[in-house]
């Protein structure tokens, strides 16, 4: 037999043998984590829209000049937030979270819980924000971007806004306005309240 088809078996054998392992590893450590792990109690993932989707949207246009706030009062615990902005070519989208304190440039000095960054996504694509299970509370998220692309964030007039949620174009309060934006909660109100 030739010593360099040996030496291709061998090499063959050899990384046959390393993904085996591999996988099963990946296949024990997967069993481990799904035999220890448990689910906080009563965990629903209650996705509440915030919005009024019967109301026509108006449309704040995201670049490197102009940011999209919204604070909200979380009265449960919440994991996450899904929000749909339309874009173009080039768009990049950077949406953080920030506890809320005193005010808006209070808040913005502060230090961030999160931030995820969407590059050149589908238009009007539904944009998941997870952030692992975060205490009821006051927060703000900001929509921003680095870009001259433009990104268009819809909110909507609102008759029964609140003070529980407002929304901020370049820092300045529209007021009676609520966004395009649901949050994901960690389980079910019982009084059916998720802001206040």
């Amino acid at each position: 037999m030739n010593k360099y088809k040996v030496a291709d078996t061998v090499l063959t054998i050899l990384v046959f043998l390393i993904a085996a392992a591999l996988l099963t590893a990946g296949i024990v450590f997967t069993v481990k984590w799904l035999s220890s792990h448990e689910e906080p109690e009563n965990r629903a993932y209650e996705s509440v829209k915030i919005y009024e989707p019967d109301q026509i949207p108006s449309i704040v246009a995201v670049n490197k000049e102009r940011t999209l706030a919204v604070y909200f009062n979380a009265l449960q615990p919440f994991s996450g937030m899904d929000v749909i902005c339309r874009s173009g070519d080039q768009s990049r989208l950077e949406i953080s979270l920030y506890e809320f304190d005193t005010d808006y440039l209070t808040t913005l000095s502060g230090k961030k819980i999160s931030d995820v960054v969407f590059s050149d996504y589908g238009d009007g694509s539904s944009l998941a924000v997870s952030f692992g299970t975060l205490g009821a509370g006051e927060y703000l998220a900001v929509f921003s971007s680095d870009r001259t692309a433009e990104i268009n964030c819809s909110y909507y007039q609102s008759q029964t806004a609140d003070n529980s949620v407002v929304v901020y174009d370049n820092g300045e309060l529209l007021l009676n306005c609520v966004p395009y934006m649901s949050v994901i909660f960690d389980k079910t109100s019982e009084n059916g309240y998720y802001f206040g």
